[in-house]
């Protein structure tokens, strides 16, 4: 994210809404939700190191940085969600199609990938909470993000 006056405004509003300082950000692609929310687009994830927020802007579609304007067949709706560091109960490197199968209800659980099947396999972050739901996302870092979640980095 680049620091042009628009993002540290962007920054400090959110900063204000947590009531503490940014301590990590990153953009992630969020896949949906046990819940059978699907989203499948970038999102911006950020804390203050026990508050987890995740939210999603709505962008016009450009080809080669030409805005083109469509007709929606859906109004854009805001993704926005929030969890505490301790409300995450299980982290899982999965498939993400097991992962994507439980966002569309066709299974219950998705299938952890080990190492040597992560170089075959597309794999996301599966985060589950105490009320059961789980969230999936594709992260640049997902190994450093779970030490962060368990209070370790």
């Amino acid at each position: 994210m680049e620091n042009d006056d628009d993002t540290l405004a962007f920054l400090k509003q959110r900063e204000e809404r947590l009531g503490a300082g940014i301590t990590y950000r990153t953009y992630a692609l969020f896949y949906g939700s046990s819940s059978g929310e699907r989203r499948d687009h970038g999102v911006f994830l950020y804390t203050d190191g026990q508050t987890f927020i995740f939210e999603d802007f709505e962008r016009p579609v450009r080809i080669l940085g030409v805005e083109i304007r469509t007709k929606r067949k859906q109004a854009y709706v805001k993704l926005e969600h929030s969890f505490s560091r301790h409300d995450v109960v299980s982290t899982a490197i999965v498939s993400r199609s097991s992962a994507l199968d439980v966002v569309g209800s066709k299974r219950n659980e998705a299938h952890p990938v080990g190492r040597i099947g992560r170089f075959f396999r597309k794999t996301v972050l599966e985060l589950g909470l105490k009320d059961g739901t789980r969230y999936y996302f594709e992260l640049m870092d997902p190994e450093g993000f779970r030490k962060l979640i368990s209070g370790e980095g």
